[in-house]
C-alpha cells in the first residue's frame, strides 16, 4: 500500500551508500527467515524499540569494519525519505471492498512507525481488519499471522487473495492455501486484483504482468 522506502537517496555520499548497501544485504539474508532473535524480527514484533534497533545496527556496522555512524544519522540514511501511499492500490482496494469483499491490511512494521504510515491510508474506509506485526507479536512470513488475519476476517485461507511485494510472503500465503499475487508493479497488480475479483473464482497463482506487458498496462 506504500511505495518502497529503500531507494538510493539523491546525492548520497560514500558513507551513506556503504550503510545502505550493508543494511539491504542484511535484510535480504534474514527477512524471509522464520521469526527469531534477529534485531529486524524483534523490531517488527514489538520486542525492540526503534532507538535500540539503530544503536545495535550501528554497532554491527562498525564491528564489520565500517566507519561508525551515529544512530540518529543512520535512521535518516535508511528511513529518511518520505513514505508515500500507492494511490493505484488504494483505489483498487476501494473498488474491491465496494463490490462486497472483506478486506484486510497485514503489515510488518515497527511500533514507532505507525504515526507515519497510518495517516497516509484511509484505513477505516478501506479495511475490515488491520493487523500490525508490532502490535500482535507476529510477522510475515510466519504462517500464524496469516491464520490470525483469516480468523479476524471470518474466512478460510482458500477464500482469500493475498497481495505482497515480497516473494517470501507470497510463498508463505500459498503454502496455507491462499490465492497469492506478487506485486511487481503497482498499476499491473491493481489491474490483476480487479480482474481476479471480477472473475469470481480462483485463478492460477502467478506474478502480476510487468509494466507494458499483457493487457498493455502502462508503467508507473
Amino acid at each position: 500500500m506504500t511505495l518502497p522506502l529503500f531507494r538510493r537517496p539523491p546525492g548520497a555520499d560514500e558513507r551513506q551508500l556503504s550503510l545502505l548497501g550493508w543494511f539491504l544485504q542484511e535484510v535480504r539474508e534474514v527477512y524471509g527467515l522464520p521469526t527469531g532473535d534477529h534485531d529486524l524480527h524483534l523490531l517488527e514484533t514489538g520486542r525492540l524499540t526503534e532507538a535500540e534497533f539503530f544503536v545495535r545496527l550501528c554497532d554491527r556496522h562498525a564491528a564489520a569494519g565500517h566507519e561508525r555512524i551515529d544512530p540518529a544519522d543512520a535512521r535518516g540514511i535508511l528511513f529518511g525519505r518520505p513514505m508515500v501511499a500507492s494511490e493505484v492500490m488504494v483505489e483498487a482496494v476501494r473498488r474491491v471492498r465496494a463490490a462486497g469483499h472483506r478486506t484486510a491490511l497485514l503489515t510488518n512494521n515497527a511500533r514507532e512507525w505507525a504515526v507515519t504510515w497510518r495517516p497516509l491510508i484511509p484505513l477505516a474506509e478501506l479495511f475490515d481488519v488491520v493487523l500490525d506485526s508490532s502490535e500482535v507479536g507476529l510477522r510475515k512470513p510466519d504462517p500464524a499471522i496469516y491464520r490470525l488475519t483469516c480468523r479476524q476476517l471470518g474466512l478460510e485461507p482458500a477464500e482469500c487473495l493475498f497481495v505482497d511485494d515480497l516473494e517470501c510472503n507470497v510463498e508463505a500465503a500459498r503454502g496455507l492455501g491462499m490465492e497469492a499475487l506478487l506485486c511487481a508493479d503497482g498499476p499491473a497488480t491493481a489491474a490483476e486484483v480487479l480482474r481476479r475479483m471480477a472473475a469470481g473464482g480462483r485463478t492460477a497463482d502467478k506474478q502480476a504482468p510487468p509494466a507494458g506487458g499483457p493487457g498493455g498496462v502502462p508503467p508507473k
